[in-house]
């Protein structure tokens, strides 16, 4: 009887240390899959901001360099030259919260931040409103959602007077 008891423990202490090794290859696998996922959000959001970034290049030579805008402009059948670069300047401004808006949706920034980033988005000017109005379709649908409800809320106008960019 005496080793039926040892074997019994012993049978017992295995099926435990079974199952302990069954719950610890689970959360293993489950952080894997998390960090998996992060690494994969991360890569996303890298090739993103590069891109944004290309853009962002090509839009501030055409800013910077009138001969250079006047070239590429004859591509595009812009004959008025200061028009366009300054349409491609606010488009690199319109890009840089759209950047910040995609990252806000992966969780990357908190909405404060986010705010903060678009507060030197022009629209409380003419320009920079009528820009958005007639442009804002080549963004996300969820971005101009968002940018349209701030509109909504006179969110610039409640911070026009605090921001030297925006006078």
């Amino acid at each position: 009887m005496y080793r039926q008891t040892w074997k019994d423990l012993i049978e017992g202490i295995g099926i435990v240390a079974i199952a302990a090794s069954l719950v610890f290859v689970a959360i293993e696998t489950k952080n894997s899959t998390d960090q998996t996922m992060l690494n994969t959000q991360a890569l996303e959001i890298a090739a993103y901001q590069e891109l944004m970034s290309n853009i962002s290049d090509i839009n501030l030579l055409f800013v910077q360099s009138r001969e250079t805008a006047e070239i590429i402009g004859q591509l595009y059948n812009k004959s008025n030259t200061e028009s366009w670069r300054l349409e491609l300047a606010l488009f690199t401004l319109f890009r840089h919260g759209d950047m910040a808006y995609f990252m806000f949706e992966r969780g990357v920034i908190s909405e404060d931040r986010l705010l903060s980033t678009l507060r030197p988005l022009p629209l409380t000017s003419k320009v920079g409103t009528e820009f958005w109005d007639t442009r804002k379709i080549v963004f996300v649908k969820a971005y101009q959602e968002y940018v349209d409800r701030l509109i909504e809320k006179d969110y610039w106008g409640d911070i026009a007077n605090l921001s030297p960019i925006l006078e």
